[in-house]
């Protein structure tokens, strides 16, 4: 059996019943766009969070975070949100969720193990909370389906956490496919796999260690102000989307909506118009193109939605003295501080030269990560009753 398996039943004194896993998540273009129901294109990245949980003969809710060396118990009378459980309050939030949607809940015993690197905006607690949604669902007998886990993870975090995600990390976890890319239109909520088309070509996520630019407060507070400019310009309320905008529109809307809020949208707009031109790009084999899209998005992410990091735009900016580097944007949301590298295989020399020079300047150790779109949710292990 897997590694978690092995700490499972070193932590508790029993087999698994079930063991799954889902992969993190890099946003590859379509950045802030989902608050206000626009278009990305994301990939599951072969880093991967993993549980393993077993059915208890008593009430105990029990959660052990083997990275963290963390452990934390409740009972399914304690359900309640509590900033203080930590990873735990994922397992609680699951649970919560699934006694709602009638299932009998049990005590259990649940371990966590993920390799995905945390805080940086690669969808780790996303993928831990898809994985255990599928796992507990179906050892408390009223089993739900992938898309139906993605569901159950995005209420934990949007609703029980009260956190300013979207649904698009959650979806991707859970549905995709290796060697693909997922175009999501969160206006339409639809959804299509994408084929990569990645020969000779490297993804390279760098973790830059830098503070991230945003918090989520941050990241809520910009979103209202996009959700009332929408309003603003529309006229309806709910039920519109930047998609139906374009540039010169929100241009002509000075003295209309607050300057703030005008620049943040007009990333929006044109970032949603970056995801059709990519996906273009990328079916036929454009890699220029693709990699020149990714520059110009975490351009405008830098001097209109304010979000980047000065880490991050120097690495992204200098990038394009490395020979064979296609272009590079920051990946993540508001905890984003991660460097997507689109580039030839063979840039790594060049790229550890650059790298060499950040940790000169800024004072950074930074740590690169091949990242390959890999396969979504799985059951890697259940045992029949």
């Amino acid at each position: 059996m897997s590694d978690v398996a092995s700490l499972h039943e070193a932590e508790y004194g029993q087999k698994p019943t079930i063991v799954t896993s889902a992969p993190g998540v890099v946003n590859f273009i379509g950045a802030h766009t989902e608050s206000t129901d626009g278009y990305l294109l994301l990939f599951a990245m072969n880093k991967r969070a993993s549980v393993a949980a077993s059915l208890r003969d008593d009430g105990s809710i029990r959660h052990y975070a083997a990275d963290l060396n963390e452990r934390r118990r409740t009972s399914a009378s304690a359900l309640k949100y509590r900033q203080e459980d930590r990873f735990a309050g994922i397992t609680k939030g699951v649970i919560s969720r699934l006694q709602t949607l009638g299932s009998r809940v049990r005590g259990v015993n649940v371990t966590v193990t993920s390799d995905i690197p945390s805080g940086i905006g690669l969808a780790g607690s996303q993928a831990i909370a898809v994985a255990l949604a599928y796992a507990l669902s179906r050892l408390y007998g009223n089993p739900i389906d992938a898309i139906e886990a993605a569901q159950v993870a995005y209420h934990v975090e949007h609703t029980y956490e009260d956190l300013p995600v979207g649904f698009g990390d959650f979806l991707t976890s859970a549905v995709a496919r290796s060697g693909h890319f997922l175009f999501i239109d969160s206006h339409r909520l639809d959804w299509t796999h994408l084929e990569a088309r990645l020969d000779g070509v490297a993804l390279l996520g760098v973790n830059t260690h830098a503070p991230s630019a945003l918090s989520m407060r941050d990241e809520a507070l910009r979103q209202i102000e996009c959700g009332r400019c929408l309003e603003l310009l529309s006229g309806y309320g709910n039920g519109c989307s930047f998609q139906d905008f374009t540039l010169d529109e929100l241009a002509s809307s000075i003295g209309r909506v607050p300057e703030s809020a005008r620049r943040y949208c007009l990333h929006i707009v044109a970032e949603n118009q970056r995801v059709l031109s990519c996906r273009s790009a990328m079916a036929r084999g454009d890699l220029e193109r693709v990699g020149k899209l990714l520059t110009e998005s975490h351009e405008s992410l830098r001097d209109l939605y304010e979000g980047t990091t000065p880490e991050v735009d120097w690495l992204v900016k200098h990038s394009h003295t490395v020979p064979g580097i296609y272009g590079a944007r920051l990946a993540g949301g508001s905890s984003g501080t991660c460097a997507l590298v689109f580039g030839r295989m063979d840039v790594n020399d060049g790229l550890n030269d650059l790298l060499r020079q950040y940790e000169r300047i800024f004072g950074f150790h930074p740590t690169v990560l091949a990242c390959l779109p890999d396969d979504g949710l799985r059951a890697d292990y259940w045992e029949e009753s």
